[in-house]
């Protein structure tokens, strides 16, 4: 298989929209749906289930995904490894990842860094909120990603931002109208990571009164996850507004109007390295991105609250 085949493949994933992936990929729809049917056909599995309404990962298709994702990742690190080789490096800096790279604005991020750092030596590493303390007194991450706030002396942290986050129903669950109650919504089918993932603790602090969990649940490893079970209708779960809202528009979700909150994005590092070069450049970068202001679904939180 080739690399451009898993691009595409995870293009379609994202887009499950054979047209908009086409686009995202600069490629005509014949040749994206040729190398989609090279890859099957390599794999041995059917990767999609296509529909009058767009294409959705298969059973076998949301297995592979991670592989996948896991697979470019560590392409594009091999590359930027080898470009800093060319230029010579200096230090390096391996920074955790706890969700996907689009929004952490990885990119912009990496951009700034060899702009003003270009002898530093930034690898990227997947990792998740619950680990992201373990990681960093282990040295398997100089600064990591996470939500919410850690409990760690040994820890020193910022927050970067206040991620906005709200309760979702696929479209297959939505009743006629919007439940009124944490009761009502709760005895719907529901999907979450774990009871430690920072979105369902904000749930619990936010529910009231209101303290029986739902009954019926379908646990998820990471959000990528969630998000895919809760297109194929599976069940309700907690997003971040920017996942929810395209899912919403395209009508695969509808948004809980009482269902709404915010959680801190943080940034960590072992006490003590914060002043360190490599770590303080990346610090220093991570804080002017996400310091930009940002348009995107800037309508004010207000008439949006938990129950």
């Amino acid at each position: 298989m080739e690399l451009y085949q898993l691009r595409s493949f995870v293009a379609v994933a994202r887009e499950q929209n054979l047209t908009r992936a086409a686009d995202a990929q600069h490629l005509s729809q014949s040749a994206l749906s040729s190398q989609i049917k090279a890859l099957e056909s390599e794999l041995g599995v059917s990767l999609f289930q296509r529909t009058t309404r767009g294409m959705t990962l298969s059973e076998a298709g949301r297995t592979l995904l991670s592989h996948a994702l896991g697979v470019l990742e560590a392409a594009d690190s091999l590359q930027r490894t080898a470009a800093t080789l060319r230029r010579g490096i200096t230090a390096s800096i391996t920074i955790g990842l706890n969700t996907d790279p689009t929004f952490l604005q990885i990119s912009t991020i990496n951009q700034r860094l060899a702009l003003l750092h270009s002898n530093l030596n930034v690898i990227f590493h997947s990792s998740e909120t619950a680990n992201t303390a373990q990681l960093l007194r282990n040295k398997a991450i100089d600064l990591g990603f996470f939500y919410g706030q850690l409990q760690d002396p040994g820890i020193e942290q910022t927050v970067i931002a206040q991620v906005r986050i709200c309760v979702v129903i696929p479209s297959n669950l939505a009743p006629q109208h919007q439940p009124g109650d944490w009761a009502e919504i709760s005895a719907l089918p529901w999907v979450w990571v774990d009871d430690k993932f920072p979105f369902f603790q904000a749930l619990q602090k936010n529910m009231g009164s209101f303290r029986m969990a739902p009954t019926r649940i379908v646990t998820a490893a990471n959000e990528q996850i969630v998000r895919e079970l809760v297109i194929a209708g599976h069940g309700v779960a907690i997003m971040r507004e920017d996942e929810a809202r395209p899912l919403a528009a395209n009508g695969k979700v509808q948004i809980w109007n009482k269902g709404w909150g915010t959680i801190p994005l943080s940034l960590g590092w072992l006490e003590g390295n914060g002043d360190k070069r490599p770590v303080k450049a990346a610090r220093e970068a991570i804080s002017h991105i996400w310091q930009q202001p940002s348009d995107e679904y800037a309508d004010n939180l207000a008439d949006k609250i938990w129950i």
